[in-house]
Parts: structure tokens; C-alpha cells; sequence
């Protein structure tokens, strides 16, 4: 049974055009374009815009066999001050996902000033409870959530926690390498201390990600998520992982402008 996944963290980028999709290849077949090169894609548009029901429906008729997480809408990570009516209103957006089982988990990413207390702890709770009836992976940015009672707490409630890669001046909580839940989830943002996002990783570096990533997933489903989306440098680092993992297939075409940085990468490696 295959037991990695990989995508990236989103598609629809306008700076893509020309290195990952053909210039002359309109934006409503991008999609298309993607699902040739992974089986699982991130969905960031339900973070900024709650997602409707007929948007979830165009996305899986492009793309049928894709598996997707949904990144829950800002304000229930980042306001925090949301109704049972704003619960219903997002999980009927995203009910085709969730009825022809193309829905991986739902992502909750919080933000840098969302630290470990009590009560957003019980704020946790509560929305562990509203969401219930789905998978669930949480993404914290702060390092005060690294702590034995709160992995324990995840994993009594089945809850993933998201293990991450990013800048280290960041305050971040870098890994921390601990799986919980059924299933687990890795996102990679890029190590560039100056510009979030825009980093290509080298052949050693993921190497070293993924021994992290076998110490502590054992018999485990994991899906690894590039987010380093700037100039679909993502799209790069996700073949080069499948090659190392020997899930690429060969007879893929891959872009030019992407083999010229998989072809600087093995020079490295080199």
C-alpha cells in the first residue's frame, strides 16, 4: 500500500504561468494541468473566502481523482469568533469533497500569537467538537504548543498534528516531529529567512526531511505538502521527492523551466 502522498500547498498562482504551465494554457484548465503530476492538493482559497458548494463541485469534476485538504477559513483560526451558522455554512461548501470521499482532512492552521493556555486550549476543544465528524489537522505557529500534554491531547481525540519546515529566525514551531492521529501531515514553507515562500530545497535537504519523517511515522499514511509556491518552485521540490521516494513516473513530461531546476539540484547533489 502506498504510504506517501505528495502536492503542494495550492495551484491557481499567477507567477506558475510559463514554468510550470504553459503560457498559451488557459487558467481554468491549471488544474488539469496539476493532477498529471500529483494525487493530493492543499486548497487555500476556503482560508480568505468561505468556499461554496458549486466551486468544491467545478474543482472535483476537473480533477476526480485528486484527494484534497481544505485549510478552514480564518475565522476559525485567526479571529476566533465564529457561530454554529459560520460551522454549517463551511462544511456545506465543502460537502461534495466529503461525499464522493475525496477529502483528506481539514487544516487549521493558527497563527504566531495563538500560544498554549487554558483557555485556548478549551477554544481547541470547542472546536474539535464543532468539526467532529471530520478529520482534523492542526498546524501551530507558536513554540509554547510543544509540550507532552498537548501531543497527548491530540492524539486522545484522534487530531493530527502538523509537522512543518520553515525559517528558523521565525518563532515558529519547527517540526517538532511528533506524530499523532491516524494519519500525518507534513508542510514544507522553505528555509529563506528573508522572503517566506521562496526557497528551493536541495536534494540533502530533503533527504534529511524525510529521515525525520520515517523516525517518526510508523505504518502511517503521510502526506507532504510543499508550500514554497513562489515561481512553482514547490512543483520542483514535489518530483524531485517522488523520484527519491520512487514514485515518479518517468514517462511524465516535466516543463522545462522545472527540469532546469531539478537539473541544478542533481548537479548539487553531485
Amino acid at each position: 500500500m502506498q504510504r506517501f502522498y505528495i502536492g503542494c500547498c495550492g495551484f491557481s498562482f499567477n507567477d506558475w504561468r510559463g514554468v510550470f504551465y504553459p503560457s498559451n494554457l488557459p487558467k481554468e484548465r491549471w488544474l488539469e494541468h496539476y493532477k498529471k503530476y500529483f494525487s493530493v492538493l492543499e486548497l487555500n482559497f476556503s482560508f480568505y473566502k468561505f468556499p461554496s458548494a458549486s466551486i468544491s463541485e467545478k474543482i472535483l469534476q476537473k480533477a476526480p481523482h485528486l484527494k484534497y485538504s481544505v485549510k478552514v477559513h480564518q475565522k476559525f483560526t485567526h479571529r476566533r469568533n465564529y457561530s454554529s451558522q459560520d460551522v454549517e455554512y463551511f462544511l456545506k461548501g465543502i460537502e461534495p469533497f466529503t461525499r464522493k470521499d475525496n477529502l483528506i482532512t481539514l487544516l487549521f492552521q493558527f497563527p504566531e500569537t495563538f500560544g498554549f493556555n487554558e483557555e485556548n486550549l478549551s477554544y481547541l476543544e470547542k472546536l474539535h467538537k464543532d468539526f467532529i465528524d471530520f478529520p482534523q489537522a492542526f498546524e501551530f505557529r507558536n513554540k509554547s504548543w510543544k509540550n507532552k500534554e498537548v501531543f497527548l491531547w491530540l492524539e486522545e481525540r484522534n487530531i493530527t498534528l502538523v509537522n512543518i519546515d520553515a525559517p528558523k529566525n521565525l518563532s515558529w514551531l519547527i517540526g517538532p516531529w511528533v506524530s499523532t492521529g491516524e494519519f500525518d501531515y507534513i508542510r514544507l514553507h522553505g528555509r529563506n529567512e528573508k522572503k517566506l515562500y521562496d526557497y528551493l530545497y536541495s536534494h540533502e535537504e530533503l533527504e534529511e526531511i524525510l529521515r525525520k519523517i520515517k523516525k517518526m511515522s510508523r505504518n502511517k499514511k503521510v502526506y507532504i505538502l510543499f508550500n514554497n509556491t513562489i515561481r512553482a518552485q514547490c512543483v520542483a521540490n514535489g518530483i524531485m521527492l517522488k523520484q527519491i521516494l520512487g514514485l515518479w513516473n518517468e514517462n511524465i513530461p516535466i516543463p522545462n523551466p522545472i527540469k532546469k531546476m531539478l537539473a541544478r539540484l542533481y548537479r548539487e547533489y553531485e
